[in-house]
């Protein structure tokens, strides 16, 4: 293979090799803090109330501290698969119903307002009000909620928000503490006795507790959300090892083994395939081995697509833009896997990469041709117009790498060297920057390979295609050349018009147009 090629392999195969190993490290940071079963109070009071009122797990399930608001629960003995391991009645669950049904609640419906996430809001109103009353049902519940949620992003101090630089989760961030504001004002203006019972501070932490919290089930044929008292207490891992559902027959939220877990090991639930990006802001830490059992990573890097405001073909090109509910720019999430984002990112490169001769063939003569939208030009224009659009990708992901103040290598080292505590801000923040980098690197190689590929040799573009498809970690790129590549090399006499030739129409790639 070239040596570009060969590169590819290496590089690729060096950051699988990091990120999949035997000894799962999200597993490990926690054996690296047994903990001691929970002796506090305020926890021996919160298991008493749960058990009185009709919650079985005692005899199976032990609550465990590592360090300050991290818990876990862990198993009081070996539990069978398919054995219920929790069972918290109806009667202990908050649920969106009951937050409607409060004063507030029914202002906020009256007022038909625009909430940022209303399942979300309600819970949140009935925790936030019925808090206030020291005989609540729920207060020994309450009593062991955090009362900090600084591991949340949108709690993190400036210092910590440096250690995101580059990365379009600070964005997001600042987006959820709008969000955030807005509802509460709008929720203080439909009942304004509701700024008498919480801060926006308060209503923050609400917000965020209930973010990383809530359950959705369906109850009695009802779908709805709900705060599931110890249940809401298990961490995460992936495969899922446990399952969990409102039994209706039961009249309880259960959670049920896939498997047996040994005595004293972790329980685990699944909070579901998420990129980091999702994980740090919604439940305040990121997963270092975000891996699918089938070797699918959901990890994602956002890319802005927007058309040059220099290229005098633009106009025409927001044509088909306008029709994908953009005027000119677009942000796509890309995961390293052939899938929609993908296929819509490639598509909308082929757009901004457009000489004239390739945009009147996408328009076919008229401002409503053939193509519904810029996102759905998924067959190749052209050999020149796949080419330029695979240059603007690597060139994209080069300037967004070399945005983040720290390398990729930097970053694999201080956390394989331990030097960061596993629960901490830094460990976590680190983590998701590694993550989005190992997406751009996927492209750039990604970019270099299929350029290489589409102006190779016919018998070298076989055997190396033949090769890439044989690791299953390049089997996303063997599958782009094997078959959009192919083309374009085929039917180069085909596509590439004498008057696109003569022209020799080039892209200037010094300044990227995707940011």
């Amino acid at each position: 293979a070239p040596p570009e090629l060969a590169g590819f392999y290496v590089v690729r195969m060096q950051d699988r090799d990091v990120n999949v190993s035997a000894n799962r490290p999200d597993r490990d940071k926690f054996q690296g803090h047994s903990g001691i079963v929970s002796s506090a109070g305020k926890e021996e009071v919160f298991v008493k109330w749960l058990s009185e009122n009709g919650a079985k797990f005692v005899d199976r399930a032990l609550l465990r501290c590592y360090e300050n608001d991290v818990r876990g629960v862990h198993a009081a003995r070996d539990l069978k698969a398919e054995e219920i391991i929790i069972e918290v009645p109806l009667k202990c669950l908050i649920t969106v119903e009951m937050g409607k049904a409060t004063d507030v609640g029914r202002a906020v419906l009256e007022a038909g307002l625009e909430l940022d996430a209303p399942k979300h809001i309600f819970l949140m109103l009935f925790l936030l009000l019925d808090r206030c009353n020291s005989d609540s049902f729920f207060r020994p519940y309450y009593d062991v909620l955090p009362g900090s949620l600084s591991n949340m992003p949108i709690f993190w101090k400036p210092n910590e928000l440096t250690w995101l630089e580059g990365s379009y989760l600070l964005v997001q961030i600042e987006e959820r503490k709008c969000a955030i504001q807005n509802d509460f004002k709008a929720i203080v203006d439909a009942w304004p006795a509701f700024k008498r019972i919480c801060t926006l501070d308060e209503f923050s932490w609400a917000r965020m507790c209930v973010c990383s919290r809530n359950f959705g089930i369906v109850i009695n044929g009802v779908r709805t959300s709900a705060m599931v008292p110890y249940a809401d207490m298990l961490n995460h891992f992936r495969p899922r090892e446990t399952k969990w559902t409102f039994d209706n027959t039961r009249g309880a939220f259960t959670i049920t083994a896939l498997q047996l877990i040994p005595s004293g090991g972790q329980i685990y639930d699944s909070y579901g395939q998420k990129c980091n990006h999702r994980f740090l802001l919604n439940y305040g830490f990121a997963v270092e081995d975000n891996y699918e059992s089938d070797g699918y990573c959901p990890n994602e890097v956002a890319l802005l697509v927007r058309l040059a405001p220099e290229d005098p073909l633009t106009a025409r090109k927001r044509l088909i833009w306008i029709r994908d509910g953009a005027v000119g720019v677009k942000r796509i999430r890309l995961c390293a896997s052939d899938n929609e984002n993908f296929r819509a990112c490639l598509s909308l490169l082929r757009v901004v990469a457009a000489d004239e001769v390739e945009l009147d063939r996408i328009l076919s003569q008229n401002p409503y041709g053939t193509y519904r939208t810029a996102s759905d030009i998924h067959v190749p224009v052209s050999f020149r117009n796949e080419c330029a659009a695979l240059s603007l990708l690597k060139h994209t992901c080069k300037s967004m790498l070399e945005a983040y103040p720290r390398s990729l290598a930097a970053d694999k080292s201080a956390i394989s060297s331990n030097a960061l505590s596993p629960f901490s801000n830094e460990r976590h923040a680190c983590i998701h920057v590694k993550s989005e980098k190992l997406v751009l690197c996927h492209y750039i190689n990604f970019a270099k390979t299929a350029l290489n590929l589409a102006r190779c040799h016919d018998g070298e573009f076989e055997a190396t295609v033949s090769r890439l498809f044989d690791e299953p970690v390049h089997r996303h790129v063997a599958s782009y050349c094997n078959g959009v590549v192919r083309q374009v090399r085929h039917a180069v006499p085909k596509l590439l018009s004498v008057e696109s030739d003569r022209r020799q129409h080039k892209l200037n790639l010094s300044t990227p147009t995707i940011v």
